[in-house]
């Protein structure tokens, strides 16, 4: 079954009236096997976002016995809240910073408590990023022009034929963070498919290759007799993490719960 981990969630009766992009908290657990007493929560990230959504998602994260964070970065690196800092991937912060900018959003990094007690790093360090890069023979410029690939695709559709026009308008307009955060919310609900596109037929290490490092930890974390564990991993991961859930935990989906993300009123 499919499953959508980004929305826009729209005023009922009207859904040309956006109220705001949400990300899934979907919930899973199962009655027999070695984990029948387990619940696993993915609980979906957008690395740009009001900053009311972090603070409400630190609050969430203390329910859990262990939260398994995403962020490829040295072992053993301390993250302070508040602070900016360049970790992770280059191409891509870089990026983040620059739509964090232009939207008035703030950023994961400097708005989530990662000194938690319970916060566990499950992520590649940047030398087992590159090393899988290198020996599946991935670029970041053969990810980019799948992405742009896709972005084409997207152009035939009615929505997309105007998305130019759109972006020129929002630029130039008064309101300018308002409306960008409308067509870029709007980008994040059409394109969820795009990590399939970006992992290919054969998975890749942005994708796949981190999801099977965040549930071997996983699977380390439960084995240790952790009974409510939480996977705050971006939201484009799960479509190949939930399958995983269900084929190698034997855990089933029972519940979801959504959580505004960036205010479109």
């Amino acid at each position: 079954e499919d499953h959508s981990y980004i929305r826009i969630e729209r005023q009922e009766g009207d859904s040309d009236t956006p109220l705001s992009l949400q990300t899934a908290v979907v919930k899973f657990k199962t009655k027999r096997g070695p984990y029948r007493k387990s619940q696993v929560d993915l609980i979906g990230a957008i690395h740009i976002a009001d900053a009311a959504y972090y603070h409400a998602l630190n609050k969430r994260f203390k329910e859990y016995d262990v939260v398994l964070y995403e962020l490829v970065a040295p072992e053993g690196v301390e993250i302070k809240q508040g602070h900016k800092q360049e970790l992770s991937l280059d191409v891509i912060s870089g990026s983040q910073q620059g739509f964090q900018a232009i939207l008035g959003l703030s950023h994961q990094i400097e708005e989530i408590n990662y000194q938690a007690d319970n916060f566990v790093h499950a992520d590649m360090t940047p030398t087992e990023f590159s090393k899988h890069m290198s020996d599946r023979g991935e670029s970041f410029m053969q990810l980019y022009f799948r992405s742009i690939g896709q972005g084409m695709a997207l152009q035939g559709t009615d929505q997309g034929s105007s998305s130019d026009l759109g972006l020129l308008f929002a630029l130039f307009s008064s309101d300018r963070e308002y409306r960008m955060k409308l067509i870029m919310a709007k980008q994040f609900e059409r394109m969820e498919g795009l990590p399939d596109v970006l992992s290919g037929p054969e998975g890749s290490t942005i994708i796949t290759l981190r999801n099977d490092k965040a549930l071997s930890i996983l699977k380390e974390q439960l084995k240790a007799g952790h009974r409510k564990i939480g996977i705050f991993y971006g939201a484009g991961h799960f479509d190949d993490m939930e399958q995983k859930l269900v084929n190698d935990f034997h855990l089933q989906r029972f519940d979801e719960e959504w959580v505004d993300a960036w205010n479109l009123r």
